[in-house]
């Protein structure tokens, strides 16, 4: 029996030495297990930092600036009303939508594009009392009755109106998406 003792003292250092070098035990797996663990709790616990906003979040935010830039423009520009002038701001005011549409998915801006949809369904309608102001044929120099007179300053101030309200509406889109830009960084 004493003998029987003395073979299994003998495989257990052996049996050991097999283990540690298979991975299944000693002190390097236990350690490298429990490294593992605590980078897992580290990275589940630390918020992650999201990315920055993208070269096509960029390109829309540019797109929506650039006609507000164009919008206000206009509305600051000359004051005297000729045909050609109230046609190219008519253009403009019907160019909003398209000028949306062309600048894509607006991405994290989504909380932003309700307000400049809503902008350009404004100026869309001053788009509409231009043309009216136009069809009157008041800015032509012709011969106008009082009644004409008043549907053209109507349509003229209703149009202006409109435009200002939604140059109001974009201004507060542009600092919506301004907070949004400084949450995730600018595009790099």
């Amino acid at each position: 029996m004493y003998g029987h003792r003395m073979q299994s003292a003998m495989a257990l250092p052996v049996l050991c030495a097999a283990l540690a070098l298979a991975g299944c035990g000693g002190g390097t797996g236990a350690v490298a297990i429990s490294s593992q663990a605590t980078a897992a709790t580290k990275q589940a616990t630390t918020p992650s930092k999201p990315p920055p906003i993208t070269p096509a979040e960029h390109r829309w935010l540019k797109a929506i600036r650039h006609y507000d830039r164009r919008l206000v423009g206009t509305m600051s520009g000359t004051t005297v009303m000729t045909s050609e002038s109230l046609a190219r701001e008519r253009d403009r005011d019907d160019l909003c939508k398209t000028a949306l549409r062309r600048a894509g998915s607006p991405g994290r801006y989504q909380p932003v594009q309700p307000m400049v949809h809503r902008a350009c369904a404004m100026i869309h309608q001053a788009a509409l009392q231009l043309l009216h102001a136009l069809a009157t044929g008041m800015i032509n120099g012709s011969i106008i009755e009082g009644a004409d007179f008043a549907d053209f300053n109507q349509a003229t101030n209703g149009a202006l109106n409109k435009e200002g309200r939604a140059t109001n509406l974009l201004a507060h889109a542009l600092v919506k998406a301004d907070r949004i830009t400084e949450r995730f960084g600018p595009a790099t």
